[in-house]
């Protein structure tokens, strides 16, 4: 098996295990974050609803996403039968074209937040206003 080979057939590997590795990290600093936001006297049921109103991204485009992708690597891998060639840019055109919807999915996930804004406390729920420092 020369190098060259070797190379296609472990990229996809570490492209997997690199984007799972991105995943767990990204919610043990979500865990951190609502640990830390939890010690300084946060209201629990505020930050579930904050942290569910940003999630809520464009599903049409995680779906296209995943589909072309996907229908990407089939054509990457149908193709690969025939060799190493120009022609394997049929099945790379859409696995990227996939990925960058995906990516776009996820980073525009949370920018409709301000949309979704908690209204504050109602007057009579609200603590008076005092000139003296709160505890620490």
């Amino acid at each position: 098996m020369s190098v060259y080979n070797f190379i296609i057939l472990l990229s996809p590997s570490v492209l997997i295990i690199a984007a799972l590795v991105f995943v767990a990290v990204m919610r043990y600093i979500t865990y951190r974050e609502r640990v830390a936001l939890l010690e300084h006297g946060a209201d629990l049921d505020l930050i579930v609803r904050s942290q569910r109103a940003g999630r809520q991204g464009s599903r049409g485009i995680l779906w296209a996403g995943t589909i072309t992708a996907t229908c990407g690597m089939g054509l990457l891998a149908g193709l690969w039968l025939l060799g190493p060639g120009v022609w394997l840019m049929v099945g790379f055109l859409p696995l990227f074209i996939g990925l960058g919807m995906l990516g776009i999915y996820y980073v525009t996930a949370g920018s409709n937040t301000a949309t979704h804004a908690v209204p504050p406390a109602p007057a009579d729920e609200q603590a008076p206003q005092t000139d003296q420092p709160r505890p620490a």
